[in-house]
């Protein structure tokens, strides 16, 4: 019948070691032979709705699912989809998630994530699930609560911090919130071990924000997505272990964090100030805005995030001006690589060799790639990529050169 694997334990190590014996040396060893901690990891790679089917394969196995650390919900997976009765699938969600809870009761868990459609009838079970993550020490949190259709909706989830006590506080690694509304108590003292938090639909003013982001001393991920304050997006205090900031479609009127050791932005909205004074070397920035002026734009970039190495820059729709005067005091004298995806009117083709005009404030690029669509009554795209920058030069010069006769 050929060879199979054996598991033994070491007396005297208390440790386990596997090998290859026959079906004549010592008998087929069982899944649930497997150490607790194999278990755990072979188990929280399938989904709920798998790992509970185990349950069926016999009385031994009964109860065997729940050596899985991390526990992950979503309307789908858990109710099969069936959304033709939005009651019944809400309720079998809700059956569902207290059954594998109570099964775990007195368990640690690792991770508990939940993703359904926000109703506000939930309010009393997402609160007991929060609960239960407290009092099972977990250390990841997610709640996905975004319905399909959010615009206009302002009945979210208000987050229930006040369930955390210092110790719940201080395990916590990873938060991941949806349509969620945050407001910090009085005596809110920040997750210091928190390494990534993200935040989507977030509703929260600009004080409790910062509060809350300025005590997150070991973060080191930050994810920010359509949170609308209206106001600035600003933290002051140091944020040293910072690594990665995304701040996609929000309305702020500035961004301006404290981070020594950011290397890499990511940023998509309107034109506004942003601001790193104490960022020492930027690797990648990634930066989508909507309306702005290419001198404007770039000005504010040469003054406000001049260590940076890698430049995607996309403006829509682009405007440009045929004089631009480089009375800045810093240039982009780390920038290596630019990627410039820009998208004009018609009306601004003429000044469009004016975007080359940053050269000068930066020395030392040595990979510039350019993507230009012009508007119009149909669309032109001009494609200028992966060109050496001596070549990408002598290209703009013909061209200059032709339209000047």
């Amino acid at each position: 019948m050929g060879d199979f694997l054996i598991m033994s334990k070491e007396t005297t190590s208390n440790s386990y070691y596997v090998k290859a014996s026959n079906e004549k040396g010592r008998r087929n060893v069982k899944l649930e032979d497997l150490p607790e901690d194999v278990l755990r990891t072979i188990l929280s790679k399938l989904p709920v709705k798998e790992v509970l089917k185990t349950s069926a394969l016999s009385s031994q196995w009964r109860y065997m699912w729940t050596v899985c650390p991390k526990l992950s919900f979503n309307s789908v997976g858990v109710c099969g989809g069936d959304r033709r009765d939005e009651k019944r699938s809400e309720q079998n969600f809700v059956d569902n998630v207290n059954l594998v809870l109570q099964k775990y009761r007195g368990k640690e868990v690792e991770k508990l994530e939940v993703r359904f459609a926000f109703d506000s009838m939930l309010v009393d079970h997402l609160t007991y699930w929060i609960s239960y993550a407290v009092s099972s020490r977990t250390k990841n949190i997610a709640f996905d609560l975004a319905p399909i259709r959010w615009g206009g909706r302002d009945d979210r989830y208000i987050f229930p911090l006040e369930l955390f006590d210092s110790e719940s506080i201080s395990r916590l690694q990873c938060i991941q919130l949806s349509f969620v509304s945050l407001k910090l108590p009085t005596h809110f003292r920040g997750f210091q071990n928190l390494r990534k938090l993200d935040l989507n639909l977030l509703h929260v003013t600009r004080k409790d924000l910062e509060n809350m982001l300025s005590n997150c001393d070991r973060l080191e991920w930050l994810s920010i997505v359509r949170c609308h304050l209206n106001d600035e997006l600003r933290v002051e205090s140091p944020l040293s272990h910072l690594m990665y900031l995304r701040v996609v479609n929000c309305i702020v009127t500035k961004v301006q964090f404290h981070a020594t050791r950011l290397s890499t932005f990511e940023y998509k909205g309107r034109f506004v100030p942003i601001i790193f004074p104490h960022c020492l070397k930027m690797e990648t920035a990634n930066i989508f805005f909507f309306k702005a002026v290419f001198q404007h734009a770039l000005g504010a970039l040469l003054n406000d995030i001049p260590s940076i190495q890698n430049l995607t820059l996309q403006i829509l729709p682009l405007q440009i001006e045929a004089q631009w005067d480089l009375g800045y005091q810093h240039k982009l004298s780390q920038l290596r690589n630019v990627q410039l995806l820009v998208h004009i009117f018609e009306e601004y083709v003429d000044n469009v060799l004016y975007l080359v005009s940053f050269l000068k404030a930066a020395p030392f690029i040595e990979k510039l790639e350019v993507h230009v669509c012009i508007l119009a009554g149909s669309c032109l795209l001009i494609d200028i990529f992966d060109l050496p920058l001596c070549f990408y030069i002598i290209f703009l010069y013909v061209i200059s050169q032709i339209k000047s006769e």
